[in-house]
This record gives structure tokens, C-alpha cells and sequence, in this order.
């Protein structure tokens, strides 16, 4: 269902990619590009509930989920009209890591059936393309309003350390066991971003983008907030 998905809003991408460069050069108004980088607050909801399974009752439990390292965007701008442009990039969210532990208890001697320690990292980037909305708030400083779409991935990085108890009452861990795995996404995205001008050619622009992300294996889902200040060149006039 994905690939069907990505397959028909691809086609329609790549045709904007190709003439895109041809409009722009013939309707210049202002080219611009920029990079940026900023902080990510996540929201994190973890639904995975205490479970009995015969005569042994799992428990999960969660650590602080902290940033492994800083989102970024890199773009390029095309301005058709003061008020009206299209943006194409590449938006990394960043990445946050947490542990899950989950201890196993056999009810029916009350000792510990098995336990593991899952070390999760999760990160979230790909290509966007949206429109542009503008408006001169003041000589120095325009506002605008974004909308377009997110094509990417979510990456999770796992390593997971089994225990186990033997015979005997003696508790065996096992060696960790790394797995990588991706989900491919469409999503919309929606901003906000302030952009003042330095000089003539020279902007900082302020942005807000946020993003939601379900990880239904696990019953994790994930909501980044990114700030991002960037600073933009104007290349032509």
C-alpha cells in the first residue's frame, strides 16, 4: 500500500522537480538556499500495558527519552511572486533514545521468569517539497505560512539484551542482539517561519515544524517539535 502510495505522489514530484528550475529561470522573482539547524522536543506515549501470559506477567517500564544528536534542513527556494513561492529540502528531525526494560515474573513462584533491556534510537528525516505563503509585516521582516508534503523514513536502531534464569536460579545474560528496522511515510507538513532580512542578500529565518510518528510494533508513537534557525541567501533579484 506504501509503494502504491509513494509510487503516485512521486510521479507528480519528479515532474515539479524537472520544470521547476525552467519556471523559476523564466518568471525570476528571487532564488534563494539555506541551511539550518535547531532543537527537537518530543513527545513520546508508550502504550505497551502490563500482560498475562499463563503464569507469567510481563511488565514493561520506560527510561527519560533524551536527543542522540540536532535535527537540520538544507533547502532550495524559488519565488515567483512576493507573496507566493515553492521550497524543496531535506529535513532531518534528529534522533532520541530511550530504554525499555520489560521483566517477566512467574507468578506462581514469584521469581523472575526472563527479562530484557532494549536500547532504542529512532530517527526521522527525508525530502519535502511546499508551498511558500508571504507577507511583508514590516521592511526587515516577512512572515510566512508553509504547506506541502514530508516523503521519508522513520529509522529504529535496537539492542536488546536477554536474561534468562536457569535451573538452578541463575541468571544468564545473553549477548546483545542489535536490529535496524524502517518505515516509509507521505505526511503532510504544515509551518510557521519569520524571515528577516540582514542585508540585501543575506536572511535568518526562524521556523517551526512538528511531526508525528507511530511505531505499532512496539505500541511507541512520537511527536517532534522542531525550531530551527536557518540562514538563507538570496541569489538573484
Amino acid at each position: 500500500m506504501f509503494k502504491n502510495k509513494t509510487k503516485n505522489i512521486m510521479r507528480p514530484l519528479l515532474l515539479i522537480f524537472v520544470l521547476l528550475p525552467n519556471l523559476a529561470f523564466a518568471y525570476p522573482i528571487a532564488h534563494y538556499m539555506g541551511f539550518g539547524t535547531g532543537y527537537t522536543w518530543s513527545e513520546t506515549s508508550f502504550n505497551d500495558q502490563l500482560r498475562t501470559l499463563g503464569a507469567t506477567e510481563e511488565t514493561p517500564s520506560y527510561s527519560d527519552v533524551t536527543r542522540a544528536d540536532l535535527p537540520w534542513q538544507g533547502f532550495v527556494g524559488f519565488r515567483f511572486h512576493p507573496n507566493y513561492g515553492i521550497e524543496v529540502g531535506y529535513r532531518s528531525y534528529g534522533s532520541i533514545e530511550f530504554d525499555k526494560t520489560l521483566t517477566a515474573i512467574d507468578t506462581s513462584t514469584n521469581k523472575l521468569a526472563f527479562g530484557s533491556v532494549r536500547e532504542a534510537e529512532v530517527s526521522t528525516q527525508g525530502f519535502y517539497i511546499e508551498h511558500v505563503f508571504s507577507y511583508a509585516a514590516l521592511q526587515s521582516l516577512i512572515l510566512q505560512a508553509r504547506a506541502g508534503v514530508l516523503i521519508g523514513s522513520a529509522t529504529y536502531t535496537d539492542i536488546e539484551t536477554l536474561t534468562t534464569v536457569d535451573d538452578n536460579d541463575n541468571q544468564i545474560e545473553g549477548t546483545p542482539q542489535p536490529s535496524t528496522s524502517s518505515d516509509g511515510f507521505v505526511k503532510a507538513q504544515f509551518a510557521l517561519s519569520a524571515l528577516y532580512k540582514a542585508s540585501d542578500v543575506w536572511f535568518w529565518r526562524l521556523q517551526v515544524n512538528q511531526i508525528d510518528i507511530d511505531h505499532r510494533d512496539e505500541k511507541e508513537s512520537f511527536s517532534h517539535w522542531f525550531t530551527s534557525l536557518s540562514v538563507e541567501y538570496q541569489l538573484q533579484e
